[in-house]
């Protein structure tokens, strides 16, 4: 019968953890998050079954989750107590020649699966998951895969927050149209950053070719700070200077932008500014922008002045809206959408 425990760790909400398959397709499991809680959907010859249950468990602590087939049941327990026993006639995987072959997939759904699911799922999951034991064999198979993979391996200590590795970056369709106000549109951006290295593009706009807005940090001339810039095509238009940026501290960046202004605050420090390059800005927000967090598409050489990418931490509010990475449209499979290393003071 199908059997998994396993060690779980996560600060995401919703996502799949675990999905199981009869070679022929024609039976599966599902062991995912909703709303922080263990959801259990499965399919057998008798029928579909869907049901969550236990306290939410996406609070960035170690919990040992095991999933166990019995005679007519399954049962679903959290740090060994029981929180779920879904009843179950018949079995959910048949066994050929004496054998119970079944196909699994971690942290996420084949391709071909998204629409037959009970209830439909975001299937994109950022934890971390250690001590496997699959079908009672240990962590046979897991181990081989995971290890071949540095993204794939787990941070010691994380804390909430997302973490881009200066590797790849994440992309948004995001709707700046202002109904508020007179305004044709706003631009409202507040995170929280805790850089790793001293330049990378933060934030930025992009039009066709084009990078109409840009929120980067750079290198100062100074030993000791870094600098915050906002560029709109190859322009600076305002620029902050912050001690030593690569910390353990965290610094809270923000950036308003209407038609007439533009206004940058790090920490409690502001630079205002109703530069004529807004124009060009304007132009463009009436076009179409495509938004991107921790770097850049490739763009032609000169359409803006930094495209290294972002390394380091950061949680990003947009016209009030904290962006979740797993709604991105895309995103760079070593970005960690919420857990960042953990930096003991």
């Amino acid at each position: 019968r199908f059997t998994a425990e396993f060690d779980f760790r996560t600060y995401d909400a919703e996502g799949v953890i675990l999905y199981a398959e009869s070679p022929d397709n024609t039976a599966w499991i599902l062991l995912a998050l909703r709303d922080g809680k263990i959801e259990i959907q499965f399919k057998n010859e008798f029928g579909t079954k869907v049901t969550s249950g236990g306290k939410a468990i996406n609070d960035g602590l170690w919990h040992i989750i095991s999933v166990e087939e019995l005679e007519h049941s399954i049962s679903v327990k959290i740090a060994k107590e029981a929180v779920m026993s879904i009843n179950s006639p018949g079995t959910l995987f048949k066994q050929s020649q004496g054998f119970l072959e079944t196909k699994v997939y971690i942290a996420g759904l084949p391709r071909k699966v998204g629409n037959t699911l009970v209830k439909q799922i975001n299937p994109r999951l950022d934890g971390c998951i250690r001590a496997w034991n699959l079908m009672n064999q240990g962590h046979s198979g897991v181990k081989e895969v995971i290890q071949e993979k540095q993204s794939k391996h787990c941070l010691v200590a994380v804390e909430r927050g997302s973490f881009y590795p200066g590797t790849g970056m994440a992309k948004f369709q995001i709707n700046y149209n202002n109904l508020d106000s007179a305004e044709d549109w706003l631009i409202n951006v507040t995170m929280t950053i805790r850089p790793s290295t001293d330049t990378g593009v933060m934030f930025a706009l992009v039009s066709n070719e084009t990078v109409p807005l840009a929120l980067s940090i750079v290198d100062s001339n100074s030993s000791d700070s870094q600098k915050i810039i906002v560029t709109i095509g190859n322009i600076t238009v305002a620029q902050l200077e912050s001690k030593k940026l690569c910390t353990p501290r965290k610094v809270l960046v923000g950036l308003l932008v209407t038609r007439q202004q533009l206004e940058l605050s790090v920490d409690s420090h502001t630079d205002r500014s109703n530069t004529e390059q807004l124009s060009t800005l304007h132009q463009a927000m009436m076009a179409n922008v495509v938004t991107y967090l921790g770097g850049l598409p490739d763009v032609p050489l000169g359409a803006t002045l930094v495209t290294a990418f972002y390394n380091g931490c950061m949680e990003v509010k947009v016209n009030n809206r904290q962006l979740d990475l797993d709604e991105a449209i895309s995103k760079h499979n070593d970005i960690r959408s919420h857990s960042c290393p953990l930096i003991m003071q």
